[in-house]
């Protein structure tokens, strides 16, 4: 019984989001993992009934209470969803690797990855768009301004990685009122000057 309840506490957002993209990672050179790639950016944007092909990419590694019951989409499943279509927006073009593996920690976020877009002296560009970001209302409007940030460092820093298990954990709490404390840590993380910076805890669970 103890075993049982170590093991479902283990498959939080964060640990079933890090094992699918590991898995990616590993096909994403050969035609096949190219083409699951390919499906995933499709599916941006689109009702998930008119994305059969990416089931089951998502479903066959969800555990079964992450999955809906009700016909729409969990908290669990919109965040890992959201973030392989991001993950696979990135990897687009990219011979190596965009994804990062790290611990969970709140100053390895987003923020700290576009950071590295913060070149020269004017950064107001760059800002601005970082700002309407993140005071985004929605989780629309949130994913929205991500994708344009990462195309943004697609283009301009192809070396950055991005953690993107923790990517879905902060996606997860941001669709549980988390909001605030998300756009701090990423604020922090992206404004923060020191290049080397201890991560904390994740304090949001």
């Amino acid at each position: 019984m103890k075993e049982q309840i170590t093991q479902k506490q283990k498959e939080t957002v964060f640990v079933v989001t890090g094992r699918i993209i590991g898995q990616l990672e590993e096909i994403r050179k050969n035609s096949s993992g190219k083409a699951t790639l390919a499906k995933l950016r499709n599916s941006i944007g689109r009702p998930l009934s008119e994305t059969v092909d990416v089931w089951p990419i998502v479903f066959e590694q969800i555990p079964q209470n992450f999955l809906s019951k009700s016909g729409y989409l969990t908290k669990e499943e919109k965040a890992i969803l959201t973030t392989l279509q991001l993950y696979a927006l990135h990897q687009q073009g990219q011979e190596k690797s965009t994804g990062k593996i790290r611990k969970k920690g709140e100053w390895d976020n987003i923020g700290m990855s576009l950071k590295t877009l913060r070149i020269g002296e004017d950064t107001a560009a760059i800002d601005r768009r970082f700002n309407t970001m993140i005071t985004a209302t929605t989780f629309e409007e949130l994913s929205y301004h991500l994708r344009q940030l990462l195309r943004l460092l697609k283009a301009k820093q192809k070396e950055e990685k991005v953690n993107y298990a923790q990517l879905a954990n902060d996606l997860y709490w941001f669709l549980n009122n988390k909001e605030e404390n998300i756009r701090i840590n990423w604020s922090k993380a992206y404004y923060s000057r020191r290049d080397n910076i201890e991560r904390g805890e994740e304090n949001n669970e």
